[in-house]
């Protein structure tokens, strides 16, 4: 058997087993999708940041995807099928409707519990309020520009148990963004918004 062949077949044995667990424990196995999403979203984030891997940080983002995402997406979207048209739950006007709950109700609560929980894992819940006010316009004005098509795919093309899995798998580059923003300080923001202030005073003044 050849090396591709024996790849693909490690592949099929993997998926399916996944699959399996998907039916006997959906809550345990979608936690530990972003649990691990998590992870791989951190890790690229501060392997493309070139500094020293912190892997406490690591461990804080992936505790946030076990405890935190993956229960809560596995009970968010079985609300949103049980209560959006369920008899046509992939019509357009379903798939509009989910995607118009998820970005209006969960997206902004999702923010708030992402960065509190952070916050609190790193022992400044005093900064919290701050945090909140620096980053939740940011975060949640970048997310529209990915989410709601992500979640018009999720809605009208993910099979329902799979839909964690695939979340996970947009919010690996999304968590790039994310971890990245959630460890940057109040300051970085102020820094570069002198910056661009300064920078626009000297194009005035050689206008």
């Amino acid at each position: 058997m050849s090396i591709a062949a024996s790849g693909r077949s490690l592949g099929s044995r993997l998926w399916s087993s996944y699959n399996r667990q998907l039916d006997a424990r959906p809550l345990v196995t979608k936690s530990f999708t972003s649990f691990f999403g998590f992870i791989v979203g951190d890790g690229v984030a501060q392997v493309a940041a070139g500094e020293k891997y912190d892997y406490w940080r690591t461990a804080r983002f992936a505790t946030y995807g076990i405890l935190v995402h993956g229960p809560l997406s596995h009970v968010w979207y079985g609300i949103l099928d049980r209560n959006v048209m369920p008899r046509t739950p992939k019509s357009p006007a379903a798939v509009v409707i989910k995607m118009a709950l998820d970005q209006v109700l969960l997206s902004p609560i999702g923010i708030c519990l992402f960065y509190s929980i952070i916050k609190t894992m790193e022992g400044q819940s005093d900064k919290i309020q701050a945090t909140l006010k620096d980053k939740f316009w940011p975060t949640l004005l970048a997310g529209y520009a990915v989410w709601p098509l992500a979640h018009v795919i999720n809605f009208r093309f993910i099979p329902n148990s799979q839909r964690v899995l695939y979340i996970n798998a947009v919010n690996v580059c999304w968590n790039v963004f994310l971890c990245k923003l959630a460890s940057s300080g109040p300051q970085d923001n102020s820094r570069s918004k002198a910056a661009s202030r300064t920078d626009n005073r000297e194009l005035k003044s050689e206008v």
